[in-house]
């Protein structure tokens, strides 16, 4: 069975916010079967991410949109990082661009999975430019605190569209890969 990463969509404006537009989502419902540990402070430098291609002329990012679940007790340190790699084989390669300190809204879905709630989060990319490739995008909240951690949830084994099959995650900040599932 193939795992995902869970509802993540970037929208993206070329020209003018009148212009916006979603121009990637992975296109997965949370089906309840797993999840992956994305932040401190039980996990403090770990890394998941997702495979985005951009094309035509490029992309200016303005905002970065993931549904995670959070253990209760866990605080989101009121802000989040951003992290973007470079294609390398269709596996994350080197660090492209590292956001830190941004901020987000979080608002609750009304869902709960492993009697922990889910929460949209919607990152302002504050109009982060992609030039046309592949790339490989993930967040995490740096400053979390509490107990536990939160969790971006696995997929229902659907399309992700245009790229890989599978997520990527990294306990050692990013040095080194190993696919989901």
């Amino acid at each position: 069975m193939k795992t995902k990463l869970f509802a993540i969509a970037i929208l993206a404006g070329a020209v003018s916010a009148a212009n916006a537009a979603v121009l990637w989502d992975n296109n997965v419902i949370p089906n309840g079967f797993n999840g992956r540990a994305i932040s401190p402070p039980v996990f403090p430098n770990i890394r998941v991410v997702d495979d985005i291609r951009v094309g035509g002329p490029g992309w200016i990012v303005d905002w970065f949109k993931m549904s995670v679940i959070e253990d209760v007790g866990w605080t989101h340190g009121g802000n989040i990082d951003v992290y973007i790699y470079n294609d390398s084989g269709n596996a994350p390669g080197g660090l492209n661009a590292s956001l830190t300190g941004l901020s987000f809204n979080r608002v609750a879905t009304g869902n709960t999975y492993f009697g922990r709630t889910e929460y949209r989060y919607e990152i302002n990319m504050g109009g982060h430019v992609l030039t046309p490739g592949q790339y490989w995008i993930g967040a995490r909240n740096a400053n979390a605190g509490g107990a536990g951690t939160n969790y971006w949830m696995t997929s229902n084994g659907g399309p992700d569209g245009a790229g890989t099959s599978t997520g990527y995650f990294s306990v050692n900040g990013g040095t080194t890969w190993d696919p989901e599932g």
